[in-house]
C-alpha cells in the first residue's frame, strides 16, 4: 500500500469502519431474545445492513421516515431467517441497539492511524450516512470527534446527499478544495463505500472484513480484510 503515500486526503466510512458495528447489535438481539443460532448471528447483521442500505434510498427520497426504515430492515432480515418480528419488537432491539452505541469502542489501531496521517500532514476526515446527531454520538463514543476537527466530517442528512450518490464526494472535495485523484476513502460495503469514490475519480480501499462479494465491475485500489492491514498506510 505504499502507493497511497501520494494521497493529500483520507477519509473513513463510520460504520463497521472504525468500529465493529455487530457487537452493540449483537448485543441488543441478545438483550431482546432473539433466537438466532451462533452461526446465523453475522448472517443476519449482514442482511440488517443490506435492507438498511436498500431502504436508506427510499428514506432520502422522503417516502420512508427513520424509524420506519429501522422498523422495515429488522423485520425484513427477520423474515428472511423464518422469523416473526413484531413492530413493537423491532422498536425494542433499535432502542437497545441505540444504548449499546453510546458505548462503542474504536478498533483499537484506529486512533494511532489517524494520528499517524495527521502527523504525515494528510486532511484526515470521515464520510457517512446517517442523521447528524446520531452519527456525532457514535463519533464522540469513539473519540473520534477528538482527534478529527468538526469541518471534517461529513453526515448525509447534514450536507443533504447520500451515498451511494458520488456527489457526496465531490461535495467534500470542493468544500475542502481538494483533488480527487489525491483523495482516498475507506470503508466496508460496496455499494455505499467503492462505487461512488470511484466514480468520482477517488481511490479507494475495500475494508472487506465481512467478507462480502463484489456487486459491479469496479475495482478498488486496494482490499483489506483485517484492520491490521491498514496500518501499512503509515
Amino acid at each position: 500500500m505504499h502507493s497511497f503515500t501520494s494521497a493529500d486526503a483520507v477519509f473513513f466510512d463510520l460504520d463497521d469502519t472504525l468500529y465493529d458495528q455487530l457487537l452493540p447489535f449483537e448485543k441488543a438481539l441478545i438483550n431482546q431474545q432473539i433466537e438466532l443460532e451462533i452461526s446465523q448471528i453475522v448472517p443476519f447483521y449482514k442482511q440488517v445492513r443490506y435492507y438498511s442500505d436498500l431502504l436508506w434510498k427510499l428514506h432520502v427520497k422522503g417516502s420512508l421516515n427513520l424509524e420506519e426504515l429501522r422498523i422495515e430492515r429488522l423485520t425484513s432480515a427477520c423474515k428472511d431467517f423464518g422469523i416473526v418480528l413484531s413492530k413493537e419488537k423491532a422498536i425494542a432491539i433499535q432502542e437497545r441497539y441505540e444504548y449499546e452505541q453510546k458505548i462503542i469502542t474504536p478498533f483499537s489501531e484506529i486512533p494511532s492511524l489517524l494520528k499517524s496521517l495527521q502527523d504525515k500532514g494528510k486532511v484526515v476526515g470521515v464520510i457517512t450516512n446517517g442523521p447528524v446527531a446520531h452519527q456525532m454520538k457514535k463519533l464522540i463514543a469513539l473519540g473520534i470527534d477528538r482527534i478529527i476537527p468538526d469541518e471534517r466530517i461529513f453526515i448525509s442528512d447534514g450536507i443533504g446527499i447520500a451515498k451511494p450518490d458520488k456527489r457526496v464526494f465531490e461535495y467534500v472535495q470542493t468544500k475542502l478544495n481538494l483533488t480527487p485523484s489525491k483523495c482516498l476513502y475507506i470503508g466496508d460495503t460496496w455499494e455505499n463505500d467503492i462505487v461512488p469514490p470511484i466514480e468520482a475519480g477517488w481511490k479507494c480501499i475495500w475494508f472487506n472484513h465481512r467478507k462480502r462479494k463484489p456487486q459491479t465491475h469496479h475495482l478498488p485500489n486496494e482490499t483489506v480484510t483485517e484492520i491490521e492491514q491498514l496500518l501499512q498506510l503509515k
